[in-house]
């Protein structure tokens, strides 16, 4: 296993004098080191001397020793410059500086700790010496540079497709058959000379000292009192031609495993490297969408390379254990398609030019110190330069085990190239259905995300599921950057609510819908579920359903599963409790990653201006992946047929009462009328409270309704019983249920008399059963919308107001009970204790 490796932010340092962090675009043609200010804490100069290396002085007190540090950019490759390095290496050994060499494939740094300020003018006409003086054939110099470069063979890249990737980052190393010159040969020694000349002059060099401020000026002095540098040009940094996609084999993954590897040239050193930075942060956007994909990646190295002309900026991320399907390219590639969309991301944050001096000074070292300080005076941007270059490429194990590898070479690439394409096609880009409303004034600013789709793919055996999987995820976020995260669950809608108030005057309103929009689509689409979270949204999940209807829920359970037979969770989005309490993390996380994927709608209240609403969908369309195939909610094969009549269920033993539900399936044709559900709604405030149709059923003498004519069959005894009616389900399955606990002895005739009050409901109820239950209908409404919650969740529905909707009449409401309820529509379950 390998652990993350962030250029500069961590020991494990690939390329120390290649690298520092300063966000920013391409920035205005220069060098990417600044002088800092006069007074600054950390003291920072940079000299541009005619016809002499640029010249950067770090003054800081403490270090051991003073350091002294050349970077000098080759243009030329892995073998030449190693070559080259090992000579001037070489010739400062021999002239008394006890030196040290660093090498990547352009450029080497050659470092020095000094400790007396008198041998700083010596070294550097030492070093011009080794610059200018021929290579002869047959020098032990020469003789260093052919025991370096061949040892080259010793590390080579894994393979010639990751030849483009290692140009832009730098990387020192041979791919495959790649020539190295043997220097021995005169020849050799011939083709040495001409490097030197071309790469060992003042226009390729950059210079640091780094120590007290008199060390500095003491090395300011000493470079400026030198004329026999060697003279040149900037480096040319060619850019590369064309984007490249190679696929490979190496030995250094598992069976199953596969590896990819992005790299970008861009214009501007200092927002590859601060792109770098963001990238491999712990808790980024990369890391947690890889981590959330239906196959998981994760990132193991991340470098920001300046470069003296732009920069580079790649991404190693590897998966560990794919599955059979999808093929390898295709994970792959959706794998590579979000590493570069956060690459872009990354690449566009606005500009600190100050952070290159930051890293600078962060160094403990002074050598490390110097090497950035010189390297950085040496880089700067390219205006005018061809777009961003990238190269991608996949390594797969050399195993025919599942997955099948891709074919490495030219058929592998292409196959892999065509995939990567449909991952970043327009057409695969992740877009959400926005709906805002503009609150202004309000404390806050809502945001709530989810799925249209529901439960609408759980069946008998996943029922409550995605319930779970929310609940688990709010818990694995819980409050994330000081926003408010909680559950949202429907049967037609689950998703996140998420919410926060300004975090001081210096935020904007944009930034806000920015922080809650994140916190709610990472939530959704980037959270991996632990076995802790599981748990825990288990405990709550069973309470809730306990709290729904007793113990296990079982009565609620039974009714669900026969009016919805193949779909209880249709009825009931928590679920059934069995398949609840034993869930495993491999479903849940499944659903919870199915949801993601689409569709998926964004509600946002905002309480300032309409750019702030779409601020934060922007900002919640960046967590989404790619979507290679469009997706829909699924839809049940054939009809979903109740089943009718009278079933039992068992209680747990010590229950104190027992429980019916008696009700009936709305009819499908009206299931998904807005109409209906609120004449459904009317219906439960009929039968429910004090003065209601069920007391007046169970407890005839407490009711408050008329006198009964004489004619009339006698008054029913009172029970002790207690009832209430609710609607359960949305629209793909929906009912109207009473809840009864009872007495064991009482529970029948309890559940009879409901059954015959819900048969004859229609020809029963009266204009005042209908004004009553429209006044706590409109109470309820009223008392909600004071809350944003509900409107946010009203936004979501598209429900409209209760205020325009047309007014209901009695004959409406009478045929509307008449087509849903009848004794031969009726479910019936009677739940008694063990």
């Amino acid at each position: 296993m390998r652990s993350l490796r962030l250029t500069l932010l961590s020991p494990l340092v690939l390329l120390a004098a290649c690298q520092g962090a300063a966000p920013g675009g391409p920035s205005a043609p220069g060098h990417a080191l600044a002088s800092t200010p006069e007074g600054s804490v950390g003291r920072i100069e940079v000299r541009h001397l005619d016809a002499r290396p640029r010249l950067a002085l770090v003054s800081r007190d403490g270090d051991p020793a003073p350091a002294l540090v050349v970077s000098v950019a080759t243009d030329l490759g892995s073998v030449a410059t190693t070559a080259l390095a090992s000579v001037v290496e070489a010739r400062l050994l021999a002239a008394g500086f006890d030196v040290d060499a660093r090498i990547d494939r352009g450029a080497f740094r050659v470092r020095l700790l000094v400790r007396d300020a008198a041998r700083v003018a010596p070294f550097l006409r030492a070093l011009s010496a080794a610059f200018a003086q021929p290579i002869a054939a047959g020098s032990p110099e020469v003789a260093r540079a052919a025991e370096r470069t061949q040892a080259l063979r010793s590390s080579p890249l894994d393979a010639p497709e990751l030849s483009p990737i290692a140009a832009c980052t730098g990387q020192l190393g041979l791919a495959g058959a790649e020539p190295v010159v043997d220097l021995a040969t005169p020849a050799g020694a011939r083709e040495l000379e001409g490097w030197r000349a071309a790469a060992l002059h003042a226009g390729h060099t950059s210079i640091a000292a780094v120590g007290p401020a008199a060390f500095c000026e003491e090395a300011a002095r000493a470079a400026e009192g030198i004329d026999a540098w060697p003279a040149g040009g900037p480096p040319a940094d060619p850019w590369p031609a064309a984007d490249t996609v190679g696929v490979y084999t190496t030995n250094q993954l598992g069976r199953r495993a596969a590896r990819v590897t992005v790299a970008a040239r861009v214009a501007s050193p200092q927002a590859a490297v601060a792109a770098a930075e963001r990238l491999g942060a712990p808790g980024s956007p990369l890391r947690a969408r890889l981590s959330a994909l239906p196959s998981p990646f994760r990132a193991v190295e991340v470098l920001g390379v300046a470069r003296p002309r732009g920069g580079c900026v790649s991404v190693t991320i590897e998966a560990a254990d794919l599955p059979t399907a999808p093929p390898v390219e295709a994970s792959a590639a959706l794998a590579a398609a979000v590493a570069r969309q956060e690459i872009r991301r990354g690449l566009s944050a606005p500009p600190n030019p100050d952070v290159a001096t930051r890293q600078v000074l962060t160094a403990q070292d002074p050598r490390d110190a110097g090497a950035r300080a010189s390297w950085w005076a040496l880089s700067g941007s390219a205006p005018g330069a061809p777009p961003e270059r990238w190269a991608t490429a996949l390594g797969l194990p050399p195993s025919a085990d599942p997955p099948k590898p891709a074919t490495p070479g030219e058929a592998g690439a292409r196959r892999f190239e065509a995939e990567l394409s449909r991952a970043l096609a327009p057409g695969a880009q992740p877009s959400l259905e926005r709906r805002a409303l503009v609150e202004r004034g309000q404390g806050e600013v809502w945001v709530l995300l989810g799925s249209p789709c529901g439960v609408a793919e759980e069946g008998l055996y996943d029922a409550g599921a995605t319930a779970l999987a929310a609940l688990a995820a709010v818990q694995t976020r819980r409050r994330e950057l000081d926003v408010t995260i909680e559950p949202w669950v429907t049967a037609d809608a689950v998703g996140v609510i998420a919410h926060a108030p300004f975090r001081d005057e210096r935020e904007t309103p944009a930034e806000l819908g920015r922080r809650v929009a994140n916190a709610a689509a990472r939530t959704v689409a980037a959270t991996t579920l632990g076995p802790e979270a599981l748990t825990l949204a288990r405990a709550a999940a069973l309470q809730h359903l306990e709290h729904l209807s007793g113990g296990r829920a079982a009565a609620l359970e039974a009714f669900a599963s026969a009016i919805a037979p193949d779909h209880p969770s249709w009825i009931e989005p928590f679920g059934v409790w069995d398949r609840v309490a034993s869930g495993a993390l491999e479903t849940v996380q499944l659903r919870w990653q199915a949801l993601a994927t689409g569709p998926l709608r964004l509600a946002v209240l905002a309480n300032a201006d309409a750019s702030q609403a779409a601020a934060a969908a922007e900002a919640a369309e960046r967590w989404l992946a790619p979507r290679l195939t469009p997706r829909g909610c699924g839809s049940p094969d054939g009809a979903v047929v109740p089943r009718l009549g009278h079933h039992d269920a068992r209680l747990p033993a010590g229950a104190a009462l027992s429980q019916a539900v008696v009700g009936a399936r709305l009819p499908a044709a009206i299931e998904a009328s807005p109409t209906a559900r609120e004449l459904a709604e009317l219906t439960a405030f009929a039968l429910n409270g004090e003065g209601g149709l069920l007391a007046a059923a169970l407890s005839p003498a407490a009711s408050t309704a008329s006198p009964a004519p004489a004619s009339a069959a006698p008054t029913k005894r009172p029970l002790a019983a207690r009832a209430s009616a609710r609607v359960l389900g949305g629209t793909r399955a929906a009912a109207l249920a009473v809840e009864i606990r009872a007495e064991a002895g009482e529970l029948t005739e309890a559940s009879a008399r409901v059954k015959e009050l819900l048969a004859g409901l229609a020809q029963r109820v009266t204009d005042a059963d209908l004004g009553r239950a429209e006044a706590h209908l409109a109470r309820r409404e009223r008392d909600a919308l004071a809350e944003p919650r509900r409107r946010l969740i009203h936004l979501f529905n598209g429900r409209p107001s209760r205020a325009a909707a047309a007014k209901i009449t009695l004959a409406a409401w009478r045929a509307f009970l008449a087509g849903a309820l009848g004794a031969d529509a009726v479910v019936t379950v009677e739940a008694r204790p063990d």
